[in-house]
């Protein structure tokens, strides 16, 4: 059957939990209570959009009535990442498929941001930066303030700052990239989950190939985004 379209949805009670964890977890954008309250019960409220508003969170764009009116929700990307899918087909039929919870048998749970110590990495940022002409390798944005030097294996995991262990991607791909919600493979070539807003087939390379992303380290991050999902 072809799919007409899909969405990541909340049925009232998961949207009341991710409400409460959102006020919980102190985010930015939560919906009204009393708003929640007085939502129909049997209602499929569709993410119909998303964008990445810190590192690990998402502001959902929430389709809250038949006529369209949308919410906003600050969320994790994991909380996200475990709302239902529905897929609906041209032939007027649906189907949903619902996604494995950290916790079983329903119980909450709450997210917070660790902060670090910053490391010094301006040498590398410069480099790599440098490499790809102070543009994302992704969308080609060219804002300095907007770029980062994007590890491909981490170096907590002993990933060296070196050029081909870098690339440029603006902020919104960084985080995506670093989630397994966009994925370079060795071969170059771009693929993403959901609807992330990327058209972009093939990574663009530096000209010193030397500098191109170390097909290693590429392959060594798609096995460990592959076996994160499963």
């Amino acid at each position: 059957m072809e799919i007409y379209e899909e969405f990541r949805f909340f049925s009232k009670p998961l949207l009341k939990e991710a409400n409460e964890a959102s006020n919980r977890e102190k985010r930015n954008k939560c919906i009204n209570p009393s708003l929640i309250e007085n939502l129909p019960l049997d209602f499929v409220f569709h993410v119909v959009k998303f964008i990445y508003h810190r590192k690990n969170e998402l502001r959902l764009f929430v389709e809250i009535d038949e006529t369209g009116k949308i919410e906003l929700l600050d969320t994790s990307i994991t909380r996200y990442e475990t709302l239902p899918t529905i897929r609906y087909f041209k032939n007027g039929k649906h189907e949903i498929n619902f996604t494995e919870r950290p916790y079983p048998n329903g119980r909450e749970w709450q997210e917070s941001e660790i902060k670090k110590p910053l490391r010094k990495q301006s040498k590398f940022r410069k480099e790599v930066l440098g490499a790809y002409k102070n543009c994302c390798a992704v969308c080609e944005l060219n804002l300095p303030s907007l770029l980062r030097a994007s590890h491909i294996w981490d170096v907590k995991n002993g990933g060296p700052d070196t050029i081909n262990n870098g690339i440029a991607l603006c902020v919104n791909h960084e985080i995506a990239f670093d989630s397994g919600l966009l994925i370079i493979k060795p071969d170059y070539k771009v693929e993403t989950k959901d609807k992330i807003g990327v058209i972009v087939k093939e990574l663009k390379l530096p000209e010193n190939k030397s500098d191109y992303p170390c097909k290693e380290y590429l392959e060594r991050k798609f096995k460990l985004i592959n076996k994160r999902v499963k």
